[in-house]
């Protein structure tokens, strides 16, 4: 009798990407070769390596949607973030949180807790861009939302519903990913976040700024769909 030779081989790789909260990528590649003999038997073989990309995170622009070329390593971004005592009013700070979480009921995610050192990180972020009257983004390697509006902004539900009002450019089809124009939606019901931060400073010329942190950061590439869910 022959010994068994192998009449085909059928080789597959499956390719997983997935975003760390401290900026990595992680790719878990699966390679499954299925080999049959010429006797009508056959064998499988899987190996699976794994590569981890630097943990550092592209900034994307807000407006375009765009990477701005800037990188940085968002573990040590929130060890060194500023904080300062928040000098913003609690009723603003409950206003703002039961105004994420009944959006985020609505989107079926988890409910968010405040963070004293959010709220921290989120003051010192608010101070800063007031005393500058600048409308800008941190690099403190936590999800942000920044609103600035004219006048006293006394309501805490308010920057939020601002910053929710783009659910309405979101569009719910295929495989979700970022959509330009959407960012504060996706970020205040995205259902991985568990803490929220929220603070508000006046500008020089009257207007008023106000920030949210939130931890873990929303708005993960390839993390849309699970993260992003359709309201009732």
């Amino acid at each position: 009798m022959s010994d068994k030779t192998v009449v085909s081989t059928k080789t597959s790789v499956d390719t997983k990407t997935e975003s760390r909260e401290d900026g990595a990528t992680v790719k878990t590649i699966t390679t499954t070769t299925v080999e049959e003999y010429s006797d009508g038997s056959s064998s499988t073989k899987t190996s699976i390596k794994t590569i981890t990309e630097g943990a550092s995170i592209n900034q994307i622009d807000p407006k375009t949607g765009k990477p701005t070329g800037k990188a940085y390593n968002p573990s040590e971004a929130k060890k060194s973030a500023p904080r300062v005592k928040v000098t913003t009013d609690k009723d603003f700070l409950k206003q703002a949180l039961n105004a994420h979480n009944d959006y985020r009921k609505k989107h079926h995610v988890p409910a968010l807790v405040l963070s004293d050192d959010l709220c921290q990180v989120a003051q010192a972020w608010a101070d800063k861009i007031a005393a500058e009257d600048k409308m800008q983004h941190s690099e403190n390697g936590y999800g942000e939302n920044v609103h600035w509006c004219s006048g006293k902004v006394d309501n805490g539900k308010a920057p939020v519903d601002h910053w929710y009002s783009e659910a309405k450019d979101y569009k719910f089809v295929g495989d979700l990913d970022y959509q330009r124009g959407t960012g504060h939606f996706t970020q205040v019901v995205w259902k991985d976040t568990k803490e929220l931060g929220i603070a508000k400073a006046e500008g020089k010329k009257g207007g008023t700024y106000v920030v949210a942190n939130y931890n873990p950061s929303g708005n993960f590439i390839g993390k849309f769909t699970e993260n992003v869910l359709k309201a009732k």
